[in-house]
């Protein structure tokens, strides 16, 4: 099976788009049954995103561990985490941080942000052309955060 890529371009000017993003798409994979995998390289974007799973949305809960804290009796559906070597059964890796290619086969599907900035942009097409060579599903998709 192939993974499936969705890249996700973020409008706006808003140097917050990614993580906040990066929730709603978390969220919903939760919302449609799926384990999920969130991807964060600083410790800053970590607890940034563990806090925003909380509260991202009014009403709203994603049951969500950080890895090194999750209970292996009774793990969370969704799991941020700073690399991928455990995946714990995730079918969902949502990419706050730029993934490595070696990371994406190993998931159904992939969430890719492309953020407003000029720089992330540019980021984001050498990664869509890495993965287009490597044989990846490619999607794109326009995504509102408010």
């Amino acid at each position: 099976m192939t993974t499936r890529v969705d890249f996700f371009r973020l409008g706006g000017e808003d140097g917050d788009a990614v993580p906040r993003a990066a929730c709603m798409v978390a969220g919903k994979a939760y919302a449609s049954g799926y384990g999920v995998l969130v991807l964060a390289t600083s410790e800053a974007l970590l607890s940034d995103l563990d806090t925003r799973l909380w509260t991202y949305r009014a009403g709203s809960f994603v049951p969500h561990a950080r890895l090194e804290h999750r209970d292996p009796e009774a793990p969370e559906p969704v799991v941020l985490a700073s690399d991928c070597a455990d995946p714990g059964g995730a079918q969902v890796l949502v990419c706050a941080s730029p993934p490595p290619m070696e990371c994406l086969s190993g998931f159904q599907r992939v969430a890719e942000f492309v953020p407003p900035d000029s720089a992330g942009r540019e980021a984001a097409r050498s990664r869509y052309k890495a993965y287009r060579e490597s044989g990846f599903e490619l999607h794109t998709h326009d995504l509102r955060v408010n």
